[in-house]
């Protein structure tokens, strides 16, 4: 899978999670994407670019906050955003047992012990260890 079609994938499932709350906009994207609005497709390069920039930061954060690889950083980050070990595997091109090995680093460098614990410390504290009590 390239980064565009990884990129595709997780803009398709934001704007799937945003059409629940919006239920029209999906098919008024649609519509709009197929009739060619030049105005859309620079909207959406524009996000493309947006997230990509932001997926970096995030991972910058995390790296340097707790000492994690790119790809480690990376699995972090697609694991908080709600994928799988199976999604990971898929969107980073490994096989679901590497997608494990870094998650047990990740674990390992941040003192956490489950996805849920981990998910709600970068969630909550981006960046910032926090103290063992």
């Amino acid at each position: 899978m390239s980064d565009d079609d990884a990129l595709d994938h997780r803009l398709l499932r934001q704007a799937e999670a945003y059409s629940r709350l919006y239920p029209s906009i999906l098919p008024r994207l649609k519509a709009a994407l197929e009739a060619g609005n030049p105005g859309l497709r620079a909207l959406v390069q524009s996000m493309q670019a947006a997230m990509t920039q932001a997926e970096g930061q995030r991972a910058r954060q995390l790296r340097d906050a707790w000492g994690l690889s790119a790809q480690e950083a990376r699995v972090a980050l697609r694991l908080i955003d709600g994928a799988t070990v199976a999604d990971c595997s898929a969107d980073l091109g490994v096989a679901e047992s590497t997608i494990r090995t870094h998650v047990k680093a990740v674990f390992a460098k941040t003192g956490r012990t489950r996805q849920a614990q981990l998910a709600s410390l970068l969630q909550t504290r981006p960046g910032i260890p926090e103290s063992d009590e």
